[in-house]
């Protein structure tokens, strides 16, 4: 056993999960904190969704 970590290991051990609720048919999900300034596509109605603003707090 090595104590090696795949490459971006350290980049990304800071990452938290956001919630976000779809604002058109409701489902929720969660996306990584370094996602939260891209808007995503809800995948059950399709609605293109900004997680800075459709974040479950």
């Amino acid at each position: 056993m090595t104590d090696q970590h795949c490459p971006g290991f350290e980049s990304n051990k800071t990452l938290k999960e956001v919630k976000v609720r779809c604002p058109e048919c409701g489902k929720e999900w969660e996306i990584f904190s370094d996602e939260a300034d891209k808007k995503t596509k809800c995948a059950a109605c399709g609605a293109v969704v900004d997680p800075k603003t459709c974040a479950v707090k």
